[in-house]
């Protein structure tokens, strides 16, 4: 639990924990190892890894700071986890928070983060 210990998103209060994200991953590909050992092949339980382990809210909790993974005496990267299913909501389920969402679509749009036309960001400067 070392790298709950030191996850600041845990720390300030946030559902975020690496280890439950691992622990919920190991758990869930157990069951997925036994119902193909079961039936020969995987048959649908209804379950996911995502929403039914593991929540949207945790994933986006996570700062990517990577103390979690800095703090692992055997090296295992919840991180890479967490990324890889941020990544999932966000190309394939349209899935991001609005934050982050208006953020693409501005930068789709103007090649930067910031509502503002490439020609007009340096407007502030010529401010008196």
């Amino acid at each position: 639990g070392r790298c709950t210990a030191e996850c600041p998103a845990n720390q300030t209060g946030k559902k975020l924990s690496p280890r439950k994200i691992m622990m919920d991953t190991r758990d869930r590909l157990e069951e997925v190892g036994k119902n193909i050992n079961k039936n020969g092949k995987f048959e649908d339980d209804g379950k996911q890894l995502l929403d039914d382990y593991i929540l949207r809210e945790e994933l986006w909790a996570c700062t990517t700071c990577n103390a979690c993974v800095e703090a692992c005496p055997v090296g295992i990267d919840p991180l890479s986890i967490i990324l890889d299913m941020r990544r999932y909501l966000v190309m394939e389920q349209s899935a991001a928070p609005n934050e982050l969402a208006t953020s693409l679509t501005n930068i789709e749009n103007n090649g930067a983060p910031w509502p503002y036309n490439q020609m007009d960001r340096l407007n502030w400067a010529k401010e008196n």
